[in-house]
């Protein structure tokens, strides 16, 4: 191993901190090809997921730029930032001073600035999955135009908690390496490899992977002619596809999918079930990519 990184004591109005001042997303991926990642469990995650890529290299790449730290954090960080010799790290005097510099408070004791790379693309993943196979039952999850920065965050930390392999996004989808969602995910969305399809891609690259891999494409969705999940036989890879917040799976995804499933909820005849009638009963789509995910891994 290289010498690890040493720490550079640094004062609130240091000109190397400019980056870290008042972050914003739109900035730091619009201007600086930057991104940043919060908290001290989340960092590690992202030097974690980031070391293991030098030994399997997994769409999108991770690359660590700079490390703004208190002291007790960066001692207790010291093991895995031992790993990243060209590391920047900028050990500020606690939280307080963290806080001056930012001009917020949710970090935990440590940002990290991550270098920008181009999202995964759909070849790219398929050549992880060929070069990585899998002995279990195995499920892809597909993001349909799923917007809200909570729901793909929570939707990661799904996939990685009952062992989804990979993730795939639509053109629309939301960015995964926003602030808030990783912070939503806890930092999940760096420990599973993604890529993002193109407009020609989508949905047609899910027939690729079926066609090319195996994969039985399962539309997570109420339809009249949906299964139920209970009654349904998970088969040994497939890739399940939760739709966007309001208009769910796209017509485009219905049609080639190989089965719609659904989550069964109020019983028909009940006094609340004849109430909402008119108004059917939902799932925020991130709890129902928890039940789905359960149902066919578990």
């Amino acid at each position: 191993m290289d010498a690890a990184p040493t720490p550079v004591d640094v004062v609130a109005s240091d000109p190397r901190l400019d980056h870290f001042r008042g972050i914003r997303d739109r900035e730091l991926r619009g201007t600086l090809g930057l991104h940043a990642v919060e908290s001290e469990r989340v960092v590690r995650r992202f030097l974690t997921a980031a070391l293991r890529r030098r030994e399997l290299p997994m769409p999108p790449a991770l690359e660590p730029g700079a490390l703004l730290v208190t002291p007790d954090a960066c001692e207790r960080l010291a093991d895995i930032t031992a790993h990243f010799p060209m590391l920047a790290i900028y050990r500020c005097a606690d939280e307080r001073a963290l806080h001056e510099i930012t001009g917020y408070t949710m970090h935990s004791g440590a940002i990290l600035l991550g270098v920008r790379h181009d999202d995964g693309t759909v070849a790219d993943l398929a050549a992880w999955l060929a070069r990585t196979p899998h002995e279990s039952r195995e499920v892809l999850v597909a993001f349909d135009g799923i917007t809200q920065t909570d729901n793909v965050g929570a939707i990661f930390r799904n996939a990685a908690s009952f062992g989804a392999r990979a993730a795939i996004l639509s053109p629309r989808a939301s960015d995964p390496f926003l602030r808030k969602t990783l912070r939503v995910s806890m930092g999940r969305a760096l420990n599973i490899p993604w890529c993002r399809a193109t407009g020609a891609e989508w949905p047609a690259c899910l027939d690729e992977l079926r066609r090319a891999h195996g994969y039985a494409v399962i539309a997570a969705e109420d339809t009249p002619d949906a299964v139920e999940l209970a009654r349904f036989t998970p088969p040994a890879r497939s890739i399940v596809v939760f739709g966007a917040e309001q208009d769910g799976v796209s017509r485009a995804v219905l049609d080639l999918a190989d089965a719609v499933v659904k989550i069964p909820m109020l019983r028909a005849g009940t006094a609340l079930a004849r109430d909402l009638a008119d108004d059917p009963p939902s799932l925020n789509v991130s709890i129902a990519s928890a039940v789905m995910l359960h149902g066919l891994l578990a």
